[in-house]
């Protein structure tokens, strides 16, 4: 069982700002990730996080294949499997 609760669209419950958010990354991603449902608890952050994380994947001076190939050598430097 999560210790942190996941959020979901829809549930009643759920805040208008994590909603809004959800639909936000729903909308770029195509799909929510659970770690993105955790990080609706907070949307305010969340929505920082998300400019920040956008922002270094999209405005940086890599080509996007050297981008991709960073993200997957530190992926694999760090034994990451998710």
């Amino acid at each position: 069982m999560a210790r942190i609760p996941t959020v979901r669209e829809d549930d009643p419950a759920t805040p208008p700002e994590a909603r809004d958010f959800l639909k936000r990354v729903e909308g770029g991603l195509g799909e929510v990730f659970n770690a993105v449902r955790l990080l609706a608890n907070n949307p305010a952050q969340a929505n920082a996080l998300i400019d920040f994380v956008r922002s270094v994947r999209h405005h940086n001076s890599l080509t996007p294949t050297l981008t991709e190939l960073a993200y997957t050598t530190a992926s694999v430097a760090n034994r990451c499997h998710y």
